[in-house]
């Protein structure tokens, strides 16, 4: 109770009374009463718009994985999460998890589903649903010009639309759900608009005009309560909602105009200053990039005179790419920091989901004309972009509003995380340490794995233990509170930055054990020196320091180990464990946690030196 009671006091007063209200609507049946009069609405719709502009040219493709990913999504196994194919043929396959086995009634209001239950992971469903091989059979279609894929795309659509009649399904359950939804459609519609009648265009834009409404409805629950990403992405479903149904629906404007307004007060809140954002999360930055880069497109495209709304998504957006990218690595990675649920909204990609360079050049062409890099241009072709021109941003160092210090040479790759939260954590992270030798991820982030997982073996990727850092008395540094809460959000403070020197205090430990935590980390050539110290210490207390990661790890002697070609030894003895660690969402591997441990009964300092050797 205390706990909640801390974390009640972190999100606001505000967020405490409408989480009230909000109960109290579902419990008294006011979505049910409301969907009756949207339903009352939709009826009413005599016109249905036909088409936005995405596309300026053809799409340019060279030969493509995805003609497999297309046949093999036609036979019902669909290519999710970037990372595995999923069985979903099932009579009711966007309803069904084929990894539990359970499909839920369809016939129930999307307001009385929960989040968590016998269907296992809701994003498993979710993720059909979001139509990432209508994509895959864009592209197989473009280089085959085989109608079987624009036939697979319209048999989809029927029987997703069949499967799904409002409000009902879990696929109303969530505005941000049908914003990503609404993005696959749309894009789907403009590629293949040529090859279908008016009977089945209009059906899918009946269908459509739903969209608005329920987005409308509940994007206070984005807004006030989720206070993250959803917030931006439903209230760019609403703009889309608004531009698409301008001439036939009356409330189409005001979708426009909320959705606008929302957005622009939303990226001023979650975008911090430095181009970092309140998610604490790479991956989630890159979904909200790539969204606003595809609604900055729409706008260029389709209304140019909404000068406010494209210059505010334009210059946020440079701002997030330089940010990003500082931390891109050879291979086109970046560390899997933060919250990562598998999002790739628009996968037309033939490298791997974890190269943010294609993202980076869509979203800097869109805003200033000119690629980052000279490679990577999947999406640049899927959306008939083209240019020669280089950007050369200069990459950063350090970005103290979001809490990331980079410390850098030739060879070596590392940043620590140093921050105060002031908007909802989502992982136990402060002082995690993660470490690049020429584009090798030598110690990582163990990742996310699902959000509906054993409570324990989700402590291995969310909790402390699933990051480069100190742990003390085998405590969080944050206490859980509910299924995506923590309380006591950690505070930390950097004392001295450099290009190769960083130091900083960490107080996630003081209110429980009064301890304080300072990291002092140095880069020198091939050499990483890390001094923890451990302040305040009144009574027995355990420590350890722990390394997460993917290479084989050798025992050299009680003090010592080579991991890859490096060498980490310490001043106290280590032991190894399994760790458990996830590049992609609902998937892992086992890797080695190295933990460096001992009792302490006084002020103490670990030494630990990471030194590659050849």
């Amino acid at each position: 109770m205390k706990n909640i009671i801390n974390y009640v006091l972190r999100m606001g007063f505000a967020w405490f009374i409408f989480r009230i209200k909000y109960y109290i609507k579902l419990r008294y049946g006011f979505f049910e009463r409301s969907d009756d009069k949207i339903l009352q609405k939709q009826i009413e719709i005599k016109k249905i718009d036909h088409l936005l502009t995405i596309y300026n040219n053809e799409i340019r493709l060279k030969k493509s994985k995805h003609i497999d990913i297309a046949d093999n999504a036609i036979s019902g196994k669909i290519f999710v999460f970037s990372n595995m194919y999923l069985n979903y043929l099932n009579p009711k396959r966007s309803h069904y998890n084929p990894i539990s086995k359970y499909e839920i009634d369809n016939n129930i209001h999307w307001s009385q589903i929960p989040d968590f239950g016998e269907l296992g992971d809701i994003k498993i469903p979710w993720e059909y649903s979001r139509f990432p091989h209508f994509f895959s059979y864009i592209k197989a279609h473009k280089l085959t010009n085989d109608k079987k894929y624009v036939e697979a795309f319209k048999n989809d659509i029927n029987t997703w639309i069949n499967e799904n009649e409002y409000p009902y399904g879990i696929n109303y359950k969530c505005g941000q759900e049908m914003t990503f939804r609404l993005f696959s459609i749309v894009i789907s519609i403009n590629y293949f608009y040529d090859y279908m009648d008016k009977a089945f265009i209009d059906r899918l834009y009946f269908h459509l005009s739903i969209y608005g409404y329920r987005i409308k409805l509940n994007i206070d629950y984005a807004v006030v309560s989720v206070k993250n990403d959803h917030a931006i992405s439903e209230s760019i479903g609403l703009i889309l909602c608004g531009l698409l149904f301008q001439k036939s629906i009356k409330e189409a404007k005001k979708w426009f105009d909320e959705g606008k307004k929302i957005l622009i007060n939303e990226l001023d809140r979650q975008v911090y200053s430095d181009g970092s954002y309140l998610c604490h999360s790479f991956n989630y930055q890159r979904e909200v990039l790539d969204e606003l880069t595809l609604l900055l497109l729409i706008l260029n495209l389709n209304c140019s005179s909404e000068v406010e709304i494209i210059e505010k998504i334009r210059l946020k957006n440079i701002q997030m790419i330089k940010f990003l990218h500082a931390f891109v690595q050879e291979n086109g990675w970046l560390p899997n920091y933060g919250s990562n649920d598998g999002a790739l909204l628009f996968p037309v990609l033939e490298t791997d989901y974890r190269d943010y360079r294609d993202s980076l050049n869509f979203a800097n062409v869109v805003a200033s004309g000119n690629k980052l890099y000279k490679t990577n241009t999947d999406l640049l072709d899927f959306f008939s972009l083209n240019t020669n021109k280089l950007e050369n941003y200069e990459k950063e160092s350090f970005f103290e509003d979001g809490g990331y210090y980079i410390l850098k040479n030739e060879k070596v790759f590392s940043f620590v995380r140093c921050h105060s939260y002031k908007d909802r954590p989502s992982q136990n992270d402060m002082f995690h340490l993660d470490v690049w030798y020429k584009g090798e991820n030598i110690f990582c982030d163990a990742g996310t794995f699902s959000y509906n997982t054993n409570k324990d073996f989700k402590g291995n990727f969310q909790g402390t233990v699933g990051h480069n850092t100190v742990l003390i008395n085998d405590k969080n540094q944050m206490e859980q509170v509910l299924n995506f809460g923590w309380s006591n959000w950690t505070k930390a403070k950097c004392i001295d930055f450099s290009k190769n020197h960083f130091v900083g205090e960490n107080y996630a430990y003081q209110k429980k054990f009064g301890i304080i935590h300072k990291r002092d980390i140095k880069l020198k050539d091939d050499k990483i020196i890390v001094i923890d110290n451990i302040k305040n210490i009144k009574e027995n207390t355990n420590i350890k320091q722990i390394w997460n990661t993917k290479f084989d790890v050798e025992v050299l002697d009680e003090y010592s180990l080579k991991v890859d070609d490096f060498i980490v030894s310490s001043n106290i003895k280590h032991k190894l464990e399994v760790s458990y660690i996830s590049d992609y969402y609902n998937s892992y591997i086992e890797g080695t946690r190295i933990i460096f441990e001992t009792d302490i009964t006084e002020n103490f300092e670990i030494k630990t030196l990471i030194e590659k050797r050849n």
